[in-house]
């Protein structure tokens, strides 16, 4: 069949910088449909990929009875400050060790009272990343294997001071725990070994602690 040449042009369909071009269209409804086919399929391309993490629990310890001290107040003090880079990791933690140890001291420590004053002391709060060595023959690449080790570590001082600053009781703690990361981890897999990784070092870290304010501060529990 032909076609008068006056129904004959070029169509351009613009979409997102893009453009598409149809020649010698000449009134076809095929091509037409075509054309907008292709930008259906730009459209869906040009679309950002957007990967969801899921929610990581919030560690909490308002579950665990409070402990209720003669104090006019509790000071948290942050002697531990971050690099934030390699080979630290704990700034990546869904949440930060030193977070932990704050929400910790909020949640179970009170002041209830006296002349005194609690101070809870961070000394460390990190976490370490350490390469591990894979195996690179062929045997190497039907098995997934560990490529990292993340050592986590606290130590807490936690001291009752008078107000001329003299310390009259104190406690220490220290907790460490470690976990391996596997080769081609994803970020919501890392995030649930880090979040695992500080429920276990921070459960520890609250039954020596306690065990510790129970055995020096008698004298101040009510």
């Amino acid at each position: 069949m032909h076609h008068d040449d006056k129904y004959c042009h070029d169509r351009r369909i613009s979409l997102s910088n893009r453009t598409l071009t149809m020649i010698g269209h000449c009134g076809s409804v095929k091509l037409w449909s075509l054309a907008i086919a292709l930008v259906g399929m730009l459209s869906l391309g040009s679309c950002a990929t957007t990967v969801s993490r899921p929610a990581i629990p919030e560690l909490s310890y308002k579950h665990l009875p409070s402990l209720n001290f003669a104090v006019a107040q509790i000071d948290f003090i942050e002697n531990f400050v971050s690099p934030l880079q390699a080979p630290h990791v704990e700034h990546l933690f869904p949440t930060p060790i030193v977070q932990a140890l704050k929400r910790w001291s909020n949640d179970r420590l009170r002041a209830v009272g006296g002349k005194d004053v609690m101070r809870v002391i961070v000394e460390d709060a990190s976490a370490v990343a350490e390469e591990l060595e894979t195996n690179g023959d062929l045997e190497g690449w039907f098995t997934t294997e560990q490529a990292a080790r993340v050592d986590a570590r606290v130590q807490v001082r936690i001291e009752i001071v008078d107000e001329n600053g003299r310390v009259k009781a104190y406690t220490s703690t220290e907790a460490e725990r470690s976990r391996t990361t596997p080769e081609n981890v994803t970020l919501n897999e890392r995030d649930e070994i880090y979040n695992d990784l500080i429920m276990v070092l921070m459960n520890d870290f609250n039954a020596s602690q306690e065990q510790g304010i129970r055995l020096y501060f008698q004298p101040y529990i009510n």
